[in-house]
């Protein structure tokens, strides 16, 4: 009964002391903490989760873009090990502090950078409109999905600039931004070029927020970069449907 999960959760919080709560993801073990176990479900993404841990390696770079509560963000800090680099970027306060702690508890502070920014097609500042702790939060306008608390002025980078400015070439992006996936994107055609033939890319889309986020430009941005989407979690038509997509190299 949900009433009851908060008195419960300060029981796990108590027994796991300040180790964390060991949970298990899919095939992996995470230290987190208990009351944000709901977003550390044990089957999680299994598709996508064994496609990129097949693929991933010692000192690979990251960038994890709407990192949420650090669930990948972990994952790939573990099979990029030893040597690997993950750029954590979530500009909510509420999930980043949440995301900073699991870093923390699974003594991964020395590979996982947590970033405040937000990802777009132009760096610079914007307003973020955040949902609490559910993963809704997006740039420009409130998800119409989940209601937003006071919205936030927060600094804005691209894909492009970020990586310039620390001399990146990113071995894979995961990008999960309700919507402004687009826009993202367009902000990485120099990370993108340059990446042929080696960047892993999983995109979460979401094409019925694409309207007021110009969606519509998402196919034209995929023939331009030589891109093609591949549903992940069965999608027939990725472009049209919800759903997380590979971006292949054509």
């Amino acid at each position: 009964m949900t009433f009851l999960r908060p008195a419960y959760d300060r029981v796990l919080e108590w027994s796991s002391g300040e180790r964390g709560l060991l949970q298990p993801v899919n095939d992996e073990e995470f230290r987190i903490e208990a009351r944000h176990r709901v977003h550390f479900p044990e089957i999680y993404e299994p598709e996508v989760w064994r496609h990129v841990k097949a693929r991933t390696g010692p000192g690979q770079v990251c960038l994890n873009i709407g990192a949420h509560m650090g669930i990948y963000a972990l994952a790939l800090a573990r099979w990029t090990s030893p040597g690997g680099r993950v750029f954590a970027f979530e500009p909510n306060p509420t999930t980043r502090a949440a995301l900073t702690r699991h870093v923390v508890l699974n003594g991964a502070a020395d590979c996982i950078e947590v970033l405040e920014d937000a990802v777009s097609d132009v760096p610079g500042r914007s307003t973020f409109f955040a949902t609490g702790q559910e993963g809704f939060s997006r740039l420009g306008a409130s998800n119409p999905i989940a209601p937003h608390t006071a919205p936030l002025t927060v600094p804005v980078t691209t894909i492009d600039a970020f990586c310039a400015s620390r001399g990146l070439t990113p071995d894979w992006i995961t990008l999960d931004v309700e919507g402004y996936e687009i826009a993202a994107l367009e902000g990485a055609h120099e990370t993108l070029a340059k990446g042929r033939g080696r960047l892993g890319l999983i995109v979460e889309l979401h094409p019925a927020l694409w309207p007021e986020a110009g969606g519509a430009r998402m196919s034209e941005l995929f023939s331009s970069v030589g891109l093609r989407a591949i549903g992940m979690t069965g999608q027939t038509d990725p472009l049209s449907t919800y759903g997380i997509v590979l971006l292949e190299y054509v």
